[in-house]
């Protein structure tokens, strides 16, 4: 019994492969210009669970795969950030994103991930 809940704990934690197939700058959803953010990527309990902090600010990015709460489940995103186990707290790296939602001051804006380098896991 204490190795099945451990194991189903992990596969919380762990990210499955998402969306190299699916295009993200070229994305009919997009909004506007893509950018590049250095932030640190952090996966856990919420919608979209896949976030991004740009560093020195008070902003938070929700990696999706569209506009809306449905997409949040299967973000859009390079493998090298998909690498979330329990140990690790975070990725450091520079981010090339693309808005899904605008900007708008006090909402997380919805992105999809074109890029991710300069990568250092923080455990």
């Amino acid at each position: 019994m204490g190795m099945k809940l451990l194991f189903a704990g992990i596969l919380l934690f762990a990210v499955p492969v998402f969306g190299q197939s699916r295009q993200c700058k070229s994305n009919p959803k997009v909004v506007g210009a893509c950018y590049i953010v250095h932030g640190r990527a952090t996966f856990g309990p919420g919608t979209p669970a896949l976030r991004i902090w740009p560093v020195g600010t008070k902003r938070m990015l929700g990696v999706t795969a569209g506009p809306i709460a449905d997409d949040a489940d299967d973000p859009i995103a390079p493998n090298e950030m998909l690498i979330f186990t329990p140990d690790v707290e975070g990725i450091f790296g520079d981010f090339e994103v693309c808005p899904f939602t605008p900007e708008r001051k006090g909402h997380m804006q919805m992105v999809c991930v074109e890029s991710a380098k300069n990568i250092v896991v923080k455990h």
